[in-house]
């Protein structure tokens, strides 16, 4: 098993929730678990569909969908795809790209990648920093924050009108949302499913800072299977996806 330092407890295929990060309380739980949630949240959707990839052991369709992730902001992802660069998972390494997606993934001043970009860069010759700094110029004009929050914001902001439509705060937070899951029927408050932190664009980048902001530095590594056949690893996609876009850096 290759293992990879990030820490990605979201890694486990498990849950829709698990897509948040590391410390989704069960209230976040709660909200995630309910169906469509994520069809508004692309940067999450398409990172768990990412990670669902890597434990079928498609390497290649998880970092696409890591890509996706990336352009909407989504810095876990990119740092996922720094790593598998570094550690050339089912590819050659290529370490001045891998710096360049540590870098793009490091911008917010989460400890986490901070550390990890600064490990990567003692790693590289001179030749590769230079190659790394013109990797970054392209990388960050297409998923760093100053275009890919407003590209987030903007998914947000028409979820919010697609659910919401005419009606009032108050009208949205006194509704019951009901839908089943694992087999029973649920129901959840609107005042609780359209918090703020999940819809408003300024709120939910907050939210993301709370979450990643906190973790320490490679406590827990999330193994990549190796020399596991396909028909091994029960699928775990939905039945129905996007198109996977075509590779690129």
């Amino acid at each position: 098993m290759r293992r990879l330092v990030l820490l990605l407890c979201l890694a486990l295929p498990l849950s829709p929730a698990l897509a948040s990060g590391p410390s989704a309380s069960l209230a976040d739980q709660r909200v995630m678990a309910v169906p469509g949630f994520l069809d508004h949240h692309p940067d999450l959707r398409y990172r768990k569909w990412a990670v669902d990839a890597l434990h079928r052991h498609e390497v290649s369709t998880a970092m696409d969908y890591f890509r996706q992730s990336a352009r909407y902001a989504d810095k876990p992802a990119q740092g996922y795809l720094a790593e598998m660069y570094w550690h050339g998972v089912e590819m050659p390494a290529d370490r001045a790209l891998a710096h360049a997606w540590m870098t793009v993934a490091a911008e917010r001043g989460y400890p986490m990648f901070v550390e990890m970009r600064e490990r990567f860069a003692a790693g590289l010759s001179a030749e590769q920093r230079q190659r790394s700094q013109r990797i970054q110029a392209d990388l960050f004009a297409e998923y760093g924050d100053a275009v890919a929050k407003p590209r987030m914001a903007e998914v947000l902001r028409r979820a919010k009108l697609e659910l919401t439509g005419s009606r009032t705060g108050s009208q949205v937070s006194n509704m019951d949302i009901q839908y089943e899951s694992g087999g029973m029927s649920r129901t959840i408050k609107g005042a609780e499913y359209y918090a703020p932190k999940y819809w408003d664009p300024v709120e939910y980048h907050r939210w993301q800072d709370a979450t990643w902001e906190k973790v320490p530095v490679g406590t827990v590594d999330v193994g990549l299977p190796q020399n596991l056949p396909a028909s091994s690893l029960e699928p775990v996609l939905p039945p129905t996806q996007p198109p996977v876009p075509p590779a690129h850096p």
